[in-house]
């Protein structure tokens, strides 16, 4: 069942056990302590007390997607909490967005987030997303070894299961939770040129600082990059967010293409309807990769950019 509802403990405290959603609420033990020191986006590890499962189904258009706060919203016919629509066009035109995500509120849709597409490197490309707030996340792709990086909040973030330079779909991806020092593809990233730009014209990644995991990438030195990836440090041990995907098949009567799932903070006394901005942010990240995997299963090209 697709539900949204409050773990038993906090994200900072859940113990291995057995449940009946073990791969989600077993985190660790012996490193509680050590965990907790750790601020995720900014906030307390232990606010963050809630599971939220959000279905992803094709839209009516069957370029685009929408996703739903929840099960019950989708079986009432509800408004989706984003809908996602590609720019199958996005390549004629010199920085054009790839993606749009709208945001439905109180009847209303809106713009929340444009997501640009680039060629950074040999093996390296990077979506850039671009928040209506005027919030930035940049994710960096590896195409040696698929995994997609980027620093939130403070926080850094590797997005795992994307398939990324392959043909080939991958229907289950993983958000995790790096520890600080732990080496990313965006760490020698410009941040204070990059919150400065007002569009995309304005952002330049080509002059980021040299660092041992972006260089290695683009020598195509496999073991290297094996190696940090193999030697990176978690907060925790399990997913902090997900991609499932299920195949269009039918889920308490409604079609479900995939759900996302995440941990969510409660420190502002949300309630359960109400979905923090960081959340919002989370799952945008997640979903732009998740539309790209999409797009192979359904035959589309990979996205491109034209310099």
């Amino acid at each position: 069942m697709l539900r949204s509802r409050p773990s038993e403990d906090s994200l900072a405290t859940l113990c291995t056990s057995s449940t009946e959603n073990d791969d989600v609420t077993s985190l660790f033990s012996s490193e509680t302590l050590t965990a907790a020191s750790y601020p995720i986006f900014n906030k307390p590890i232990s606010s963050y007390t809630r599971i939220r499962e959000l279905p992803l189904v094709v839209g009516q258009i069957k370029s685009d997607l929408q996703l739903f706060p929840s099960l019950g919203a989708l079986k009432n016919g509800e408004s989706p909490l984003f809908s996602i629509q590609s720019n199958k066009l996005h390549f004629f035109k010199k920085n054009s967005p790839l993606l749009t995500i709208f945001i439905h509120r109180d009847d209303s849709k809106s713009e929340f987030c444009k997501v640009y597409f680039k060629i950074l490197r040999n093996n390296l490309t990077c979506y850039v997303l671009m928040f209506s707030k005027g919030e930035k996340v940049v994710l960096f792709n590896n195409a040696l070894k698929p995994h997609s990086d980027s620093l939130f909040r403070n926080t850094k973030i590797r997005l795992v299961g994307a398939s990324g330079a392959s043909a080939f779909s991958n229907g289950s991806l993983r958000l995790l939770l790096l520890k600080p020092e732990t080496p990313t593809l965006v760490d020698g990233l410009d941040y204070d040129s990059l919150d400065a730009a007002e569009t995309i014209k304005d952002v330049d990644l080509s002059k980021n600082s040299s660092t041992p995991l972006f260089d290695s990438v683009v020598r195509q030195e496999r073991t290297k990059v094996s190696n940090y990836l193999n030697n990176a440090k978690l907060v925790v041990e399990v997913p902090f967010a997900s991609y499932t995907d299920h195949g269009d098949t039918k889920i308490e009567g409604v079609r479900v293409t995939g759900l996302v799932r995440l941990f969510e903070s409660t420190i502002m006394g949300e309630e359960e309807k109400d979905i923090p901005e960081d959340s919002l942010i989370v799952v945008s990240m997640l979903i732009t990769l998740v539309e790209q995997e999409i797009r192979k299963m359904r035959g589309s090209n990979k996205p491109s950019y034209v310099v």
